[in-house]
């Protein structure tokens, strides 16, 4: 049986709040991993949102483009810092000053997204309509990016069409970092 949108989001904010509890925990030997799991999630997570869940969400809210427009505004300063850490390490001074920026948007972000607009979803459609939008997600996550892309658009058709050929890439880019990184 298929899980609404709703605790599909959840579970995901849960994993997030987990992986940025270990990487504040963590030596900054123990940070790059934990952080690679930060971006793919966040990642993932937000493409099916702007893919998925927004339009659903102006469609069925009177005041879901005002709310959309705001996660997606917290989304895009979200892929510019990723972005931004790319070339950078954990433990470095530049990655901790964009970490110290980057996990209260992602907080927020999160804080956003519960308690306005799943919140106001869940009062305007019913479970049905629910476990729809969260399949939709689900494929939309599967097939999402992996990385921070600030260039592409935020909203349907331009990310889609964008994400595609960038979900390869992203894929790629991950299978030749892990060759190039395994022990000889």
């Amino acid at each position: 049986m298929s899980e609404s949108i709703v605790v599909l989001q959840k579970r995901d904010h849960a994993e997030l709040d987990r992986l940025l509890e270990r990487y504040e925990a963590d030596s900054p030997a123990g940070r790059r991993e934990t952080f690679r799991k930060i971006v793919n999630l966040v990642t993932t997570h937000a493409f099916a949102e702007e893919e998925v869940l927004f339009p659903a969400a102006r469609r069925a809210l009177g005041v879901g483009e005002h709310i959309t427009a705001e996660i997606e505004s917290e989304h895009q300063r979200i892929n510019e810092l990723l972005k931004e850490m790319e070339p950078l390490v954990p433990g470095d001074t530049a990655f901790e000053q964009r970490v110290s920026e980057l996990f209260p948007l992602l907080r927020l972000d999160v804080r956003n997204e519960e308690d306005r607009l799943l919140g106001a979803l869940e009062k305007a459609l019913d479970e049905k309509a629910l476990r729809r939008i969260g399949v939709a997600w689900l494929l939309a996550k599967k097939a999402a990016p992996s990385r921070g892309h600030p260039a592409i658009p935020r909203r349907p058709p331009g990310n889609l069409l964008a994400g595609i050929p960038l979900f390869f890439v992203d894929r790629l880019r991950a299978l030749f970092a892990r060759w190039r990184h395994a022990p000889q």
